[in-house]
């Protein structure tokens, strides 16, 4: 049987598990076809073939090449295959985080996933769920390079929410300036809560003085607001406190 023969009876058992409920099923169909017909059953028109692409994304080999197609999907119209997209990529790209850079990997070729995907967590027209993946998509590909003052002076409270909680620990020096400036903007108390426990948690192991010289006396003034708000966590309050005392 020839190579694209092969690739359409894959792409037919991906589906027709999809058709069936059988999630399992489709994603070891996947499996076995290989990230070549995975890839193609994600640029499928037909939605189940997409489903069971995504699917599979997520446990087939060289699963984060699959990043840009599926950065695809999740920027699509349908919101059924688009938000399932980006939890894959998200998947993806925490692993990827996790390892070192293949050797037949180029910087180049992850920085074009994190412009993917931080392009769609500042399109405004696109859907929350999608935006607030893309973040934390975005962050675990490469934090140290990404707009993330652009992101943190997005309207909507998910998307900054979403920035402020996803911060690598330890938060990479090129992020404090714009948590800090977050700790002192931010009207909604959640997130500047989620930037300052991203900033102040740190300080269990490193030096304080980068973080308090980056929040300043404004920082420190509206932290100390934010420390003394009823009903925080514990873990909060005890974050707080390593920038306080």
């Amino acid at each position: 049987m020839s190579l694209v023969a092969l690739g359409a009876a894959g792409l037919a058992s991906m589906k027709a598990a999809m058709e069936r409920g059988d999630v399992d099923e489709a994603s070891r169909q996947g499996v076995l076809a290989g990230p070549a017909v995975v890839e193609a059953a994600l640029a499928s028109p037909d939605r189940a073939t997409r489903l069971a692409g995504i699917a599979a994304a997520t446990a087939v080999d060289d699963r984060v090449e699959l990043l840009d197609v599926l950065g695809y999907v999740a920027a699509g119209p349908d919101p059924r295959s688009a938000i399932p997209a980006a939890r894959a990529a998200r998947t993806i790209a925490r692993d990827f985080a996790r390892t070192e850079l293949p050797d037949d990997l180029a910087p180049a070729d992850v920085a074009a996933w994190r412009d993917r995907w931080t392009a769609l967590a500042l399109a405004r027209d696109r859907w929350v769920e999608v935006r607030v993946l893309s973040v934390e998509i975005a962050l675990a590909l490469d934090p140290a390079n990404l707009p993330f003052a652009a992101i943190l002076d997005e309207p909507d409270p998910a998307v900054r929410r979403a920035a402020v909680t996803s911060v690598p620990m330890p938060v990479p020096a090129a992020l404090r300036p714009a948590l800090a400036a977050t700790v002192t903007n931010d009207a909604d108390p959640q997130v500047a809560l989620g930037a300052a426990q991203a900033l102040c948690a740190d300080l269990v192991a490193d030096p304080a003085r980068p973080v308090l010289d980056a929040l300043g006396p404004q920082g420190l003034a509206r932290l100390r607001a934010l420390a003394a708000m009823p009903g925080l966590a514990r873990a909060m309050k005890r974050d707080l406190a390593r920038c306080l005392k």
